[in-house]
């Protein structure tokens, strides 16, 4: 039905431009490049919108669609139609604000001072599967599916959108599969109470351990056999890693590496393929006082890891230098607990900060678990986009993301195109937050 709106929508701005009232779903199109004239810009309409706005560039591009692209800022638009003198497309996912016009037409690139387009996110939080108050396990489809307590979250590859894994493991033992788009919750496992799934490169694969001390089995996943569970053989012991251990991730285009952080600071390498691992010292500013829960994540955009540990109320980045020495380092926060932003490690505050995520962009979306709020850290600045701060509850309903209440949130986990979604800890939900 959307897309059936946006050609309906397409064709009436062509109608408009022509100088016609009545609406033609696949009008005739007539060439009106000009070969004699350079390849130009001069305007776009209309000049502000958001998310699959149809838009149309006026100019002179020439007469194939197929050597044609429309960038706002870096990113290119998709095309659907041209007569030489005008493009129409539908206006990409884009950061709030301003954002200069350029057109490439076969080997010309064209762009013009005064043609910018002004896009307006649109942000909310939805309840995507769950309900709050009601702590059970049910299957079934988004509507009627219950979770006890989801706690840890990630996203997978599915076969037109992203798939969501939902992890319930403190006191429970159950690893979902939410498919939006096909409107179910299957149950994958119920064998162990794991932490965050580690997903690799691919999207297709990930990786479930034990938190507790006493099993660190590491178990595989495989969209290719359906999610089934596997043992890879690869145990983690206790006298090398004496911690919880929560979550591991991947470093960019190595699906063979595997590395893990643990609850008191241990850091270490599993090689899933010679079935190994090996523990790797850091140096630096490590956390001075450990509890039962820490999260690590991986940042291409920043080609380090990142770590929380909820009592420090900071974020860690791990890096390795070019002597392949590891260290830790204070990156944000550690102001003591509370709600104040501003600079990363001047002025930011959290509250028990656990579950984190990283956009394409490199912002790093912060779970602040007593606080029911989620934080952003942009550069060098740290906000809050999403809950009250220090006012949590249970409000099942669809809101503004300031507007929104958690009540005791977990983790949180972007998807293919920077959508979120929230393991809901108390409010027995899984939650999606969208900032366009």
């Amino acid at each position: 039905m959307k897309n059936k709106i946006y050609l309906l929508s397409i064709a009436t701005l062509l109608c408009a431009c022509n100088g016609k009232e009545d609406i033609a779903l696949f009008p005739q199109v007539n060439n009106e490049y000009d070969p004699g004239k350079p390849t130009l810009l001069t305007d776009i309409e209309p000049k502000y919108g958001g998310i699959n706005t149809p838009f149309i560039v006026k100019g002179n591009f020439g007469d194939s669609l197929s050597h044609m692209k429309v960038y706002f800022g870096k990113k290119y638009a998709v095309l659907t139609r041209t007569n030489g003198s005008t493009i129409l497309g539908l206006v990409p996912k884009l950061n709030a604000g301003r954002h200069p016009i350029s057109v490439v037409c076969g080997n010309d690139s064209v762009t013009q001072d005064s043609v910018i387009f002004k896009y307006e996110q649109t942000k909310s939080v939805k309840t995507v599967a769950g309900a709050f108050g009601d702590d059970k396990y049910q299957d079934g489809d988004l509507n009627t599916a219950r979770f006890k307590e989801v706690s840890n979250i990630a996203t997978v590859k599915g076969t037109n959108s992203d798939n969501v894994i939902a992890v319930e493991s403190w006191w429970n033992a159950r690893v979902s599969l939410i498919s939006p788009e096909d409107n179910s919750v299957v149950t994958l496992s119920t064998s162990h109470s794991f932490g965050t799934p580690a997903v690799d490169n691919t999207r297709e694969k990930f990786y479930l351990l034990s938190h507790w001390s006493e099993d660190r089995t590491i178990y595989s996943y495989s969209r290719a056999e359906n999610y089934a569970e596997k043992n890879t053989g690869i145990t983690i012991t206790r006298n090398d890693m004496p911690g919880q251990i929560w979550s591991g991730a991947f470093r960019e285009n190595d699906d063979r590496h595997l590395f893990l952080l643990d609850t008191e600071c241990n850091f270490c390498e599993v090689d899933l393929e010679n079935r190994t691992y090996k523990k790797i010292p850091l140096t630096g500013d490590k956390p001075n006082d450990f509890r039962d829960r820490s999260q690590f994540i991986y940042s291409k955009y920043h080609h380090s890891f990142f770590a929380s540990f909820y009592q420090m109320a900071g974020i860690y980045r791990i890096y390795e230098d070019n002597n392949a020495q590891w260290h830790i380092e204070k990156y944000a926060g550690f102001n003591g607990a509370g709600t104040a932003t501003g600079h990363r490690l001047k002025d930011a505050q959290f509250i028990e900060p656990y579950g984190m995520t990283v956009t394409s962009d490199g912002d790093i979306y912060v779970i602040n678990r007593a606080g029911a709020f989620i934080s952003r850290i942009s550069g060098d600045y740290v906000e809050t986009v999403a809950g009250k701060p220090g006012s949590g509850g249970q409000v099942n309903s669809d809101t503004e993301p300031l507007d929104a209440q958690f009540n005791s949130p977990q983790d949180i986990a972007a998807d293919s195109e920077d959508n979120f979604y929230i393991a809901g800890g108390w409010d027995r939900t899984v939650r999606k937050l969208s900032i366009e």
